[in-house]
């Protein structure tokens, strides 16, 4: 996520910004920093890219978060009452209590000239009186423990909540010393968001931390896409089978209309049709069978007469009468 971010602001950033890498700043939970900003114009803005959108409860995207003038105040939740305009330069912000959330890009961003955009890691601090850390064993085994800081003496028992939600009793989540460990499958997508432990029965809020879906695995944007190509490429083959079927029997049709013209013109029948095909044209036939069949004994020299009615053969000219008294034989092998 990191170059593809770096990239997208690379290419809103003014020319001078280009080529320039991100500035790394590593922060305690609960710390502050400050956010310079190197652009100059009468307008000034920050815009910031995070690095758990899940966690944060944002999308993934570039969000402003603060515009100068007017007023400091962020439209977002996410910094509300925690960052504010520093003295030391213009348009330079200051970002109080961290949380792991926070972590991400920001970026200063004016009328000409820009500060290389910074990246903001958060990790392990105390706050609200409480620290948690992580370790993770496998792909699908990790382990948070929660604890008071400082230490103190005595037990204690802890809760925690997953996205604002209590956690409750999950299959791939176990809680274990009162709820100061938990362990639990971060390779599943349940998994994946804002845990936070907080002490029971304190009034102060709690010590948050982000579990990011495993490197390389698809994120839920990319499973609503597969729900929705799956389903379109069944359709294009069903299409495309239905435009098949109906092309063969346009064309099928066209044949035999072809073929219904000859004969009407030469008055030739043409070619013979199969038992199968006859019944599909509409003919009704009155032919009676002259070929023996199998297990009928052949009598040579047998004779036969036969009678057939055809629609679609015209009518040909009437043929004139045998002279009177003739008689006419016919003998079909």
């Amino acid at each position: 996520m990191g170059s593809a971010v770096w990239v997208l602001l690379a290419l809103l950033a003014p020319g001078p910004l280009r080529g320039s890498p991100p500035q790394l700043e590593v922060r305690e939970a609960g710390g502050q920093i400050l956010l310079p900003c190197g652009a100059s114009g009468s307008r000034l803005r920050w815009v910031w890219s995070p690095r758990y959108p899940k966690c944060a409860g944002v999308p993934g995207d570039l969000l402003e978060i603060a515009r100068l003038p007017p007023g400091p105040e962020p439209p977002l939740e996410q910094f509300r009452g925690r960052l504010d305009p520093h003295p030391s330069a213009l348009g330079s912000l200051l970002l109080r209590d961290l949380g792991m959330s926070d972590s991400g890009t920001f970026l200063c961003l004016g009328e000409s000239g820009a500060q290389p955009p910074i990246q903001l890691e958060v990790t392990g601090g105390c706050r609200n009186n409480l620290t948690v850390s992580s370790n993770q064993t496998s792909p699908s085994a990790m382990t948070l423990r929660c604890q008071r800081c400082p230490p103190l003496a005595g037990p204690a028992s802890f809760r925690w909540f997953l996205d604002s939600q209590p956690l409750g009793n999950r299959r791939w989540a176990t809680k274990r010393e009162q709820g100061a460990t938990v362990r639990l499958d971060p390779s599943r997508r349940a998994a994946v968001g804002r845990w936070e432990c907080r002490l029971l029965h304190a009034s102060s809020g709690g010590f948050e931390f982000c579990v990011a879906p495993p490197l390389g695995a698809a994120g839920p944007g990319s499973e609503r896409g597969i729900w929705v190509v799956v389903p379109a490429a069944v359709l294009v083959l069903i299409g495309a089978g239905l435009g098949t079927w109906r092309l063969w029997r346009r064309r099928r049709g066209r044949n035999r209309r072809n073929q219904n013209k000859r004969e009407n013109e030469t008055g030739a029948p043409g070619p013979s049709l199969s038992p199968l095909e006859e019944p599909r044209l509409g003919a009704k036939s009155t032919e009676r069978r002259l070929v023996p069949q199998r297990g009928e004994s052949k009598v040579p020299g047998t004779l036969l007469y036969a009678e057939v009615q055809h629609p679609l053969v015209a009518c040909a000219p009437p043929t004139p009468p045998p002279p009177h008294g003739a008689t006419v034989y016919a003998t079909i092998f």
